[in-house]
């Protein structure tokens, strides 16, 4: 069993069942149970004030970025791929996507539907990344930098 610690709840996930089971914190009284169409491994838990985003993987580059209401773990929307560096920021989540030809993007998403605001092409080897207020500037092993800018909705070149 995996546990990530979400404040007042965690979420707790049974592979042997393929599951998931929101808890109170700290008495661990049941909330509710999802349980989930096929076998994952979570990696990554985010969440907010009214949503758990749940970042899955099923293999190499499958997954999907699963967001479920906190309140009774409904589903709200997904998006299918594998997630890394997953991070909720001004109120937007960033997420680094692996596609099934092996190609990774950053990709900004929006949070009530999931929808894809912008997305922009990274090297593999991208291992951080953080924002300042001009944008987003990449870091990458090889020791490249990378900045993007962006007004909002869409990235400025």
């Amino acid at each position: 069993m995996l546990t990530f610690t979400c404040n007042d709840t965690a979420i707790i996930y049974n592979p042997e069942k393929d599951a998931i089971l929101c808890v109170s914190n700290p008495d661990g009284k049941k909330l509710w149970v999802k349980k989930l169409s096929e076998p994952v491994a979570i990696q990554n838990v985010l969440f907010d004030d009214r949503f758990y985003y749940i970042a899955c993987r099923t293999g190499d580059t499958e997954g999907m970025f699963l967001t479920v209401a906190r309140s009774n773990g409904s589903t709200m929307w997904f998006i299918p791929g594998r997630t890394f560096l997953e991070v909720l920021y001004k109120g937007f989540l960033y997420l680094i996507f692996v596609d099934e030809d092996d190609r990774y993007f950053l990709i900004k998403v929006e949070r009530e539907e999931g929808n894809k605001l912008w997305y922009h092409q990274i090297d593999s080897d991208l291992y951080y990344y953080h924002f300042k207020k001009d944008g987003i500037l990449l870091h990458y092993a090889s020791g490249r930098k990378e900045k993007i800018t962006y007004d909002g909705k869409r990235i400025t070149y």
